[in-house]
Order: structure tokens, then sequence, then C-alpha cells
């Protein structure tokens, strides 16, 4: 047993904290995911949950920054650079999302579906980008169908918007490291792009006031990523304590939340001012914040000794971070169908949040197990990870592959 002064000892020296695996990262998706089905089905309950709820897809981004740039930093010296990643995003992400797809198309004759032609540019992954553009008085993400003599809304992919900024990352940021190479270059670039990107909020909150600009567009979230990535690189390179670590996580998490709360209590009137949508500060300076704290969870869930760590590990909050991509997929598309259902029987509404959680964990469940799982083991065949290998022909130990993220 390590005595006290061991342990002192090992908190003051310094280390790199980087993993082949995070044991807390899965619990972290199922955080995310939580917190993002409590945004939309929260309100059925008290509408204060869904205006406190809606950060869970920023520490998604923040998450994806920092393993995606891990996985492409320490790949570099790898054979099939670009191949080995795409192939397996593709297997990760493709068959499932596109599978949902097509069940949309087979089921449009049969339940006699309408929806706006620009709900096909979510396919192809640029509809965040052209949403604020073609935004009506009718919500292009919403699908329709007749209920009693009229159009009722029946389901919804809005929140496939999230999908759309990832893959754009996931398509542009493979280039920007292979070419820079340069870890300070990258962590440059990184900073740079987050200043760029707040200041690209403030003009575009002046002088074009539009919701889905401000919070769907890549060019006004990258900022939220591109923290993630700037983390993965620091922790690359720069030894930290025990001690250090917790320090930074314990700052990093505390001072963005207390300016947060400060601002807005300040400012805000009633809860429905805390709606991201409504709020100048939070569609500004907010993201970055919100970015920074989640940076600051995730950095203090590399101490496995730490409360956090050990919730994050817990089986129930682990196992839905497993299938979180499932569910983010499948939660929204219920709300709709289960707000008529509650419009039809009111007895029911309170029920309705434990009614979709039932049915998108069960469906996300089976999806991953029967459906996902076969095309996650083509990886192995098709895009096998790699070792790289310095000049003399030796595996290089500072090569670690990382747990790819879910989503």
């Amino acid at each position: 047993m390590p005595s006290k002064s061991s342990e002192a000892l090992d908190i003051h020296q310094p280390r790199i904290w980087i993993k082949p695996y995070y044991a807390s990262f899965n619990g972290i998706r199922g955080v995310a995911v939580l917190t993002v089905f409590m945004a939309h089905f929260g309100g059925f309950w008290a509408p204060q949950i869904s205006a406190f709820t809606w950060e869970g897809v920023d520490l998604f981004f923040v998450l994806s920054g920092f393993l995606i740039t891990g996985i492409l930093y320490d790949s570099l010296d790898t054979p099939g650079f670009f191949r080995n990643f795409y192939i397996r995003r593709a297997l990760r992400i493709f068959p499932v999302f596109y599978a949902l797809c097509i069940l949309l198309l087979i089921l449009t004759p049969l339940l006699h579906l309408h929806y706006s032609w620009t709900l096909f540019t979510f396919f192809l992954y640029v509809g965040n980008l052209l949403m604020p553009f073609i935004y009506s008085a009718h919500n292009p993400t919403v699908i329709w169908a007749y209920w009693k003599g009229s159009l009722t809304e029946v389901s919804n992919i809005g929140h496939f918007w999230s999908l759309c900024i990832e893959e754009q990352f996931y398509l542009l940021w493979p280039s920007v490291i292979w070419f820079v190479r340069d870890r300070k270059r990258l962590m440059r670039i990184c900073v740079v792009g987050s200043i760029v990107t707040l200041l690209g909020r403030f003009i575009l909150r002046q002088y074009f006031d539009h919701m889905l600009l401000l919070y769907w567009s890549t060019y006004t979230r990258c900022d939220t990523l591109l923290i993630g990535a700037w983390l993965a690189l620091w922790l690359r390179e720069y030894p930290l304590s025990l001690q250090a670590l917790r320090r930074l996580s314990l700052y990093f998490f505390w001072i963005p939340v207390i300016i947060v709360l400060a601002v807005m209590s300040r400012f805000s009137h009633s809860y429905s001012d805390y709606l991201v949508f409504d709020n100048r500060f939070m569609c500004t300076f907010g993201f970055t914040l919100i970015a920074l704290a989640s940076a600051a969870l995730l950095l203090r869930s590399l101490d496995d000794s730490s409360l956090l760590s050990r919730v994050l590990r817990n089986p129930l909050l682990s196992g839905l971070g497993v299938i979180s991509y499932g569910f983010y997929l499948f939660h929204m598309p219920m709300e709709a169908g289960l707000g008529l259902l509650s419009r039809v029987h009111p007895q029911l509404r309170v029920f309705v949040p434990l009614i979709a959680f039932a049915l998108t964990f069960t469906l996300a469940k089976l999806s991953f197990h029967y459906f996902e799982t076969p095309f996650l083991r083509l990886k192995r065949v098709l895009a096998p990870q790699q070792t790289p290998v310095n000049a003399a022909g030796e595996p290089t130990t500072a090569h670690l592959h990382l747990a790819e993220p879910e989503v």
C-alpha cells in the first residue's frame, strides 16, 4: 500500500495524461445525450428544464474535437492517414444515419407524409448552412401528416444540424492537421479560429439577428470544437501534475459558470430569458464560456480518482454513452408525435418524457447491437489501426490510439 508521502509525491509529479482509452468518456457522452433529451422533453414537466439543458450538444462538440484531433495527430506518420480515418468515421456514422433516412422515404407514401424538399439537404450534411437563409413561417425540418382533416406535425429532424457541423469538421480538419503538422502551430490555429468565431458571432448578432444563423452555422460554432482540439494538442506535450489538473479543471469550470450565471441573473427577468435564442450574451460570449466549462469537465474526468470520473464510469451512465449516437438520432423524431398524444390525452402529458426515453433507449440499444456493431467490426478489416514507426523502423512509444467518438 503506498504511503502518504508517495501519494503526495505522485500528486505533484508532472505526467502526460494521454491514454489509450478513457473509461469516463462514455459517461460524458451519456451526460451530453441525456441533457439534450431533457432540452427537448423536459418542457413536458416544466418549461424551465428545457431552458437550462440545451448545452448538451456543446459538450458533444468539445469531446469530439478532443478525440478527433488526438486520433488525427497521433496517426500522422501512419500509412493511409486519410483513407483509414474516413473509412472508420463512415462505418461509425453512415449506416444508421442513412438507414433512418431511407426509412423516412419508405414511410412517406405509406403514411402520406409531407415535408419540404429542403429536408434532404440534411441528408447531405449541409442543411445547417442553408436553413438560416430559407427558413420561413414553416419550419423546413418538420414532417407533417394529415390528422383529422388538417396537416399536423408528426416528426422533426432539426437536431441533425449538429451532425452537419460534425461532418463538416471531419471533412476539413484532417487536411489542416496533415498540412500543418506542427503541434504549436495547430494550437495557434485553434486559438485564432476560436477568437474569429467569437467576433463573427458579435457581427452576425448585430446585423443578421437570426436564431438559426447563430446557433446552427458551422462558422458560428466551430470555437467549441477547436477548444476541444486545443486541449488534445496541449495535453500531448505539456506534463501536468494531478494537483495542477485538479486546479485547472476547477478554475476553468467555475469561472465560466459563475460569469454566465452572474450576467444572466443581472439581465434576465424570467426563465425564458435564459433561452439561448433570446439572449445576446448567450449567443456571443455564452457559447465560448460553455465550451470552456465543458473542456474543464473533460479535463477533470481524466483523473480516475475524482468523484466526477467515478460517477461517469457508472454502468448506467456509461451504457447510455455507448449507444448515445443512436439515442441522439432517434429521440427527437418522437417529440412531435408524443406531443400530439399529450394534446389528445392531456392526462398523459407527465408521462411523455418517460415514454420517449424508454422507446428511444430501446431503439438505440437494438440498433447498436444488431445493426451498428456489424459495421463497426468492419473497421478491423477495412481500416485497421497501425502504429507509426520512427526512422529506425521501430514503433514510436508516443503513439496512442484513442477511443473514437460516438457522435
